[in-house]
């Protein structure tokens, strides 16, 4: 097959994560635990800014509705995330991003961009406070004092 012709089965392969965080194919959420695990363990980032995964010698495009992972859960001080592939790791506090659409933002995995899920953003709501002076007009409150929460 030639190189055009694998790049527009590549284009077309109907993966895409949605603003929840759930892996779908051709709009249907996919469930199986394996094939997630494999599809999660195989994403990356293209160095022209597009996810794809990679399976063996099969690469295919994944359409991103926001954000490569969600975060399912935010717990502790400092707030521990549970992400959308099921790991787990420290939120960044100075990563933390308020969008416009009122939803709270951050970076994973070194630079990629999460957003928080309703039940995650309740979670760590419940530790912000107004602040006039950051830049969201909300603080993160932590042991070690208040952390402003850009925006985007």
């Amino acid at each position: 097959m030639d190189e055009a012709t694998l790049e527009r089965l590549r284009e077309e392969s109907g993966l895409c994560i949605d603003e929840e965080g759930r892996f779908l194919h051709r709009g249907e959420p996919i469930t199986h635990r394996r094939t997630l695990e494999v599809l999660w363990g195989s994403l990356e980032r293209a160095p022209d800014g597009r996810y794809l995964v990679r399976v063996g010698r099969e690469s295919a495009w994944v359409g991103i509705a926001d954000a490569p992972y969600a975060v399912r859960g935010a717990t502790g001080d400092p707030p521990r995330l549970t992400l959308s592939d099921g790991t787990e790791e420290p939120l960044r506090p100075e990563t933390l991003r308020l969008g416009r659409d009122g939803v709270l933002r951050c970076l994973v995995k070194g630079d990629h961009r999460a957003r928080f899920g309703r039940g995650a953003q309740v979670a760590l709501g419940l530790a912000m406070e107004e602040d006039r002076t950051s830049p969201s007009g909300f603080a993160l409150r932590l042991s070690g004092g208040l952390v402003p929460v850009g925006a985007e």
